[in-house]
């Protein structure tokens, strides 16, 4: 497993459920994702990276979608889950 030192990166379920929570996100903002162009998501989607390889995802400047990693220790093994939370999860906290 990686050493404490090195940021961890997201893996292709990761990448997979982010673009998932990335749509849910837009249809409820009411985005026609169906229409959208890849100059629109360029256009209107942000990530901002943090050194710990956490995310920030901006839909047209609005914080969308936060996803940390968050760091383990389970059956004597070190791992990384990833925790997603929407604008929704952040203003219920």
């Amino acid at each position: 497993m990686r050493q404490h030192g090195s940021p961890p990166k997201p893996d292709a379920r990761v990448a997979a459920r982010v673009e998932e929570l990335l749509r849910e996100q837009l249809a409820e903002r009411g985005v026609a994702l169906r229409e959208l162009t890849p100059a629109d998501i360029a256009t209107g989607m942000d990530c901002a990276i943090a050194p710990d390889n956490s995310m920030t995802y901006y839909w047209q400047n609005e914080p969308i979608l936060h996803v940390v990693p968050e760091r383990l220790r389970a059956d004597g093994e070190d791992i990384v889950r990833w925790r997603m939370f929407t604008r929704d999860d952040a203003e219920e906290s």
